[in-house]
């Protein structure tokens, strides 16, 4: 799960998601006065700005991230297993 914006328009620029977000997801444009999203890959849906956010313009949403398989000899080398 990450999070995700329902409308960046109904954003006021509080920046609670800002200071309540451990892991700097969030960017608070001082031009715009809104925050962004700037880091979704970091978000660890603790649900802290989601919860915190007092215009409820945040959500949870399903992130699928694709990673390569790791072939089994190499997990055995890498934990110092000798292949002879």
């Amino acid at each position: 799960m990450s999070v995700a914006r329902r409308n960046r328009d109904d954003c006021i620029g509080c920046q609670t998601c800002v200071e309540r977000c451990p892991m700097d997801v969030f960017y608070y444009d001082p031009v715009e006065n809104k925050s962004i999203i700037l880091y979704p890959e970091n978000c660890q849906s603790c649900g802290q700005c989601y919860l915190g956010c007092p215009q409820n313009t945040l959500m949870m949403v399903d992130t699928v991230y694709e990673y390569s398989p790791v072939p089994i000899r190499a997990l055995r080398l890498m934990n110092g297993e000798r292949m002879d």
